[in-house]
């Protein structure tokens, strides 16, 4: 690159501009990016801590385990059975559950209010006795 402006000062200046230039173009398109899915996030499954379960009352508490809704009494739920009660539900799931499994689950309750919990190992114990004494009576 042989030119009569190679060795100008202001080519440099000009070079240095256009650089600057386009490093705060690429930021603002990644900052408008981040900004769009943010507005996505409201859809989200928000995970929620034991602690958080037991302060919020208005909110049936329900059990996922073996593919069948649980209770907090053990007994097998159903929410076709429940009526107008609330339209608040936390769902206790154990941690091994297939992130595929939770959106089939949260497209049940599309249009509810939802909010998705793990289960404690002393749960997850209940809930494999209940589904022993089920298969031994099957």
């Amino acid at each position: 690159m042989n030119s009569d402006y190679s060795h100008n000062p202001l080519t440099e200046v000009a070079l240095a501009l256009s650089m600057a230039f386009f490093a705060l173009m690429v930021l603002t398109i990644f900052a408008l990016s981040q900004k769009q899915f943010k507005s996505i996030e409201s859809d989200k499954i928000s995970i929620n801590s034991k602690s958080s379960i037991i302060k919020d009352k208005k909110r049936i508490l329900v059990f996922y385990h073996n593919k069948n809704f649980y209770d907090q009494n053990l007994k097998i739920w159903r929410l076709e059975n429940q009526g107008k009660q609330t339209d608040r539900y936390t769902l206790a799931v154990p941690k091994e559950m297939s992130v595929k499994e939770l959106f089939e689950i949260k497209k049940i309750f599309q249009g509810l209010d939802l909010q998705v919990a793990e289960q404690n190992q002393q749960w997850n114990d209940a809930l494999e006795n209940i589904s022993i004494k089920e298969d031994k009576l099957s």
